[in-house]
């Protein structure tokens, strides 16, 4: 006999899965919360095909390959400030916002901030030491493994930091904007249908 929740599980409908622009923790998220059988179900996992298999052989081999002759680029990412638990706490009066929302703000906006200096200071040993065209191209590396971090950091931060700045100042929030935007669109929709 299958319990309410259970068969509500099964029959629910799961959204597709966030796309690479929404980076690597839109993905981690998503396989979280929808179980592997439910997805398979949903049609959204399904056997890689040997050209796949083949590409992603190639790709884990390139990066082998990159990965030994990475140079300068390994010194990267260096800064650790530590600032987390700083953070976290500096968080805890905004009201709504779990322990672990709090934690999850401060560690991502830790790391972005930690990269942003790495980045400054790659770029200040592009433009002010004396470097070989390899070398430079290693830094380069450096630079966009570094831009990566931001950015996938900062696709799932930017939102939550606009929701608290909104929260704080008495502004109605992005979701329930958004929210109320639905709804009109659709009772519009449900009347233009009627007509």
């Amino acid at each position: 006999m299958k319990t309410h929740d259970a068969k509500r599980r099964s029959t629910r409908i799961i959204p597709a899965p966030p796309g690479p622009e929404d980076g690597d923790e839109a993905l981690v998220a998503y396989l979280h919360k929808y179980p592997a059988e439910d997805l398979e179900k949903a049609g959204y996992l399904q056997e890689p095909t040997p050209e796949e298999i083949r590409d992603l052989e190639e790709s884990v081999e390139h990066d082998i390959k990159r990965q030994k002759v990475k140079g300068l680029a390994k010194e990267y990412p260096r800064t650790n400030t530590n600032r987390t638990a700083r953070l976290t706490d500096l968080l805890k009066p905004v009201p709504g916002l779990k322990p672990s929302e709090r934690k999850d703000i401060a560690h991502a906006l830790t790391v972005i901030a930690d990269k942003a200096l790495d980045l400054d200071e790659i770029m200040n040993r592009i433009l002010d030491e004396k470097h070989s065209l390899e070398e430079i191209a290693e830094l380069l590396v450096a630079f966009a493994e570094m831009t990566n971090y931001v950015c996938s950091y900062r696709r799932n931060l930017s939102p939550r930091l606009y929701e608290i700045f909104d929260r704080l100042k008495g502004l109605e929030s992005t979701n329930q904007v958004f929210h109320r935007q639905n709804q009109r669109n659709r009772a519009r929709i449900r009347t233009e249908d009627q007509t």
